[in-house]
């Protein structure tokens, strides 16, 4: 019997990542390589959004987990999550994380390599949250799945200072939302923001949105496109209300930015610090050269991205002293 069309891609994608689990340290070129590969057969608008999912569920769902760390599937503010405990043990801090996948794919699954290394560095429980996903659910859903998960730890007794929050490419933009509506709410901030390459201009109105695709390994236009179109519907009056570029951030929690230079997403981020710095938030932003966007994913088999988290961690611990 012959093979099935999506079964032979899918296996054909993966075998080569497989492979490479059973190595730590993969080169700079090699990862490069690898990213650009799965990235260009995974996400483009020509690879059904299901197979889109399963695959981002494989690339980052299977790694070895660094020593003591133990996972526990849970359910808060109705949605499934993943607790990652640091020495097996429940922390009074909490990293609460919003993972990335353009708010159409990605889960608790697909950034479980990256969850559990962040969760070992930062010496801290870690909570990674199942948000809804666009098209299913588009704009606000996730927006108000992210508060309502926040508002479930403050009810379960951690104080804000307890809590950081923290998140890559749409994960980071929820964070960062996140923290804009706990002001508006007049509930506590986070200890400290960690975003990675946070996705929160959705007009794709700066230069790196021109420049940066040819160099961008992972992020294509097309892809973006369905990922917009996904999550806000096509309408003028959602992408106004999603776009965090011009938000106020006055009074929001002191925040880290990471992002690579070779990503479409860089001037997000330089947006970003630049709107921190003058609104007087505290904020560090650190530019790692030749890395693409969220580098941080293959944590398990990339020395570069276990140096990055490493980083992030000791932030995280500074403030929750």
């Amino acid at each position: 019997m012959n093979e099935h069309p999506m079964a032979f891609l899918y296996n054909s994608l993966f075998s080569d990542f497989f492979n490479a689990m059973f190595l730590k340290n993969l080169s700079l070129v090699t990862m490069r390589k690898m990213v650009k590969l799965t990235s260009k057969i995974l996400l483009n608008p020509r690879c059904p959004l299901w197979l889109q999912r399963k695959g981002l569920n494989v690339l980052g769902g299977y790694g070895s987990l660094p020593h003591g760390i133990s996972i526990e599937k849970s359910t808060l503010a109705g949605r499934e999550v993943w607790w990652f405990d640091f020495n097996k043990t429940r922390s009074q801090t909490v990293i609460l994380y919003f993972h990335g996948g353009g708010y159409s794919i990605g889960s608790p699954r697909s950034h479980r390599d990256l969850c559990a290394h962040l969760a070992n560095y930062s010496q801290s429980s870690l909570l990674s949250l199942d948000y809804r996903l666009a098209p299913e659910h588009p704009y606000p859903a996730a927006t108000e799945d992210t508060f309502l998960a926040y508002k479930a730890l403050l009810e379960m007794g951690h104080q804000g200072t307890d809590i950081a929050v923290a998140g890559d490419s749409a994960g980071g933009g929820l964070a960062l939302n996140l923290a804009v509506q706990l002001k508006h709410e007049n509930l506590p901030q986070p200890a400290c923001l960690f975003l990675i390459s946070p996705l929160i201009n959705k007009k794709r109105s700066t230069v790196s949105y021109q420049t940066q695709y040819d160099v961008d390994p992972v992020i294509n236009a097309k892809w973006v496109s369905q990922l917009t179109e996904n999550y806000l519907q096509n309408s003028a009056e959602l992408l106004e209300q999603a776009c965090l570029s011009e938000k106020d951030i006055a009074g929001i929690a002191p925040m880290l930015i990471h992002v690579g230079t070779d990503e479409v997403l860089l001037d997000d981020s330089l947006v970003l610090k630049q709107r921190a710095m003058k609104s007087g938030v505290k904020v560090e932003m650190i530019t790692f050269p030749e890395l693409w966007h969220v580098f941080h994913f293959s944590a398990s088999i990339f020395p570069k991205a276990r140096a990055a988290l490493k980083q992030a961690g000791l932030y995280i611990q500074n403030h929750f002293k």
